[in-house]
């Protein structure tokens, strides 16, 4: 046997160190694509729990038990309650505690996880039912305030959680239908809530508040909060289609998430997207107090159905059409625009003209007055459903920035912020059931600027998302994060 050359030796020695250790492989990941192979290699029922599918149902079912069953309330008309005053009250309480948590939502996202957030908030769900119940019941009025800015606190992180979700567990081409599948769900608390209030006030042909039963059912389904939240996958475990993990730089502390914050704050495409997330739920106060005042009790319960069944409807064909591969991407993002931005100024026309038709405590019934009641509830209608479908509208223009599920975290409070902001606004405002015209038509008003700053938003999308934060690229905290992200490479 002939001894072995230098060069040979080298060789070997170097195969028998590769053998010896351990690959990236072998623990079942592809660090050069990042993808998880033994995920791929798991069975069907893991491969699904795991999915983005799975985790988008999940998200969906929280907020059809939560946030769904909150607005299903809210769409009956003044919270289903006789005098709208203090259900708008309430409500603007809740908002206003909901914008100051979503503000600083991206850091406690990103330090206590998104699953974590979303047990937190699942189990304060059952404060709504029972608040209204309480006030219905007994006429005990700080339980239902108390309750409701408890919720506002805690309905900030699975906002902010949810939102995180939305921008970064679904990839690029896919986002439309996610988005689409997640709103759909959530508004089919709506459903479920529009047919319970069907079912309970059928006979209610007058002006007045809904049954007390109608707000028994919905507690029993907001009770059922932490279990969705439980069984939600922690996102480090999350997998997409082809086994890619969701992308998220490494974690940073508490000081330097506030910094990072602070740096979005700094930077102008925060504050182009303020106005439209301002805007966006800015509706649900001026069209839930134009209901409460025009529409009789049974009208409104069947105005609860009506307005989620067809927003489910066209939030999923809304969606498919945004990852719509037929399309150019330019064709997509300005018909998608004109989509919601038609119909809502044509509601905003309608329903100014229908509002001078009648005083306030008209009861107008489906059965009494079939043709007046129908001429003053479509233009309700078709704002509803265009103002659903303008908040995926917006999700998808924001996924388009980055796919760094940590800068998805800051962009979602900082949206969802804006957006409870508005909220807040337009509750505070027809708290008085006098003011409620003239808010209208500030609501109106606002549609112009606020249309005008999504068309800035449009013109900086890029061509491709960045897998960093974008907002902080040349900021020292963007450079800290970039050297730890080189350091780990290299390591």
């Amino acid at each position: 046997m002939t001894d072995r050359q230098p060069a040979e030796v080298e060789i070997v020695k170097q195969i028998d160190e590769n053998l010896s250790s351990p690959t990236p492989l072998e623990y079942g990941i592809d660090e050069k694509n990042d993808y998880d192979q033994a995920y791929l290699a798991a069975p069907k029922s893991t491969r699904f729990y795991r999915g983005v599918l799975f985790q988008m149902i999940l998200f969906g079912t929280l907020s059809f038990v939560g946030p769904s069953l909150n607005d299903a309330i809210s769409n009956l008309g003044g919270g289903g309650l006789k005098d709208p005053d203090l259900a708008n009250l309430a409500q603007a309480l809740s908002s206003t505690c909901t914008c100051l948590v979503a503000l600083f939502g991206g850091p406690i996202i990103n330090k206590i996880g998104i699953k974590y957030a979303c047990t937190i908030s699942g189990f304060s769900f059952f404060l709504t039912g029972s608040g209204f119940y309480v006030n219905i019941k007994y006429g005990v009025q700080w339980y239902l305030l108390l309750a409701k800015i408890v919720i506002g606190v805690t309905n900030g992180f699975v906002y902010v959680a949810e939102s995180t979700a939305m921008l970064t567990y679904p990839r690029a081409h896919e986002r439309g239908k996610y988005i689409g599948i997640w709103s759909a769900m959530r508004n089919s608390g709506g459903i479920l809530g529009g047919a319970i209030s069907v079912g309970t006030n059928y006979k209610s042909s007058g002006a007045g508040a809904v049954s007390r039963a109608t707000y028994l059912i919905f507690l029993g389904f907001e009770c059922s909060g932490p279990i969705w939240a439980f069984l939600l996958t922690p996102t480090r475990k999350v997998r997409r289609s082809d086994g890619q993990r969701v992308p998220q730089s490494k974690d940073i502390s508490w000081k330097k998430e506030l910094l990072a914050l602070w740096g979005h704050f700094q930077h102008k495409r925060t504050w182009i997207v303020a106005l439209p997330s301002f805007y966006s739920f800015f509706f649900l106060g001026t069209f839930s107090t134009y209901l409460a005042t025009h529409f009789s009790v049974r009208a409104r319960a069947l105005s609860s159905l009506i307005s989620t069944v067809g927003a489910v409807g066209l939030a999923l064909l809304y969606g498919r059409y945004l990852d719509s591969r037929r399309f150019s991407r330019h064709a997509r993002v300005w018909w998608g625009m004109g989509i919601v931005l038609v119909p809502q100024v044509a509601a905003f026309i309608w329903i100014g003209i229908e509002w001078h038709k009648y005083p306030n405590k008209v009861a107008l019934d489906y059965k009494l007055e079939p043709g007046p009641w129908a001429r003053a509830y479509f233009p309700y209608l078709i704002m509803f459903i265009a103002g659903f479908c303008f908040q995926i509208y917006l999700y998808w223009i924001l996924a388009a920035f980055s796919n760094d599920l940590k800068a998805a975290s800051r962009v979602g409070g900082t949206f969802r912020a804006f957006e409870t902001a508005g909220q807040a606004t337009a509750f505070g405002l027809v708290s008085k059931s006098y003011r409620a015209q003239k808010t209208l038509y500030f609501n109106a008003a606002l549609m112009v600027p606020a249309f005008i700053f999504l068309l800035w938003l449009v013109k900086l999308m890029p061509e491709e998302p960045s897998e960093v934060d974008d907002l902080l690229v040349g900021t020292k905290v963007g450079e800290e994060e970039r050297e730890i992200e080189e350091k780990d490479v290299k390591e």
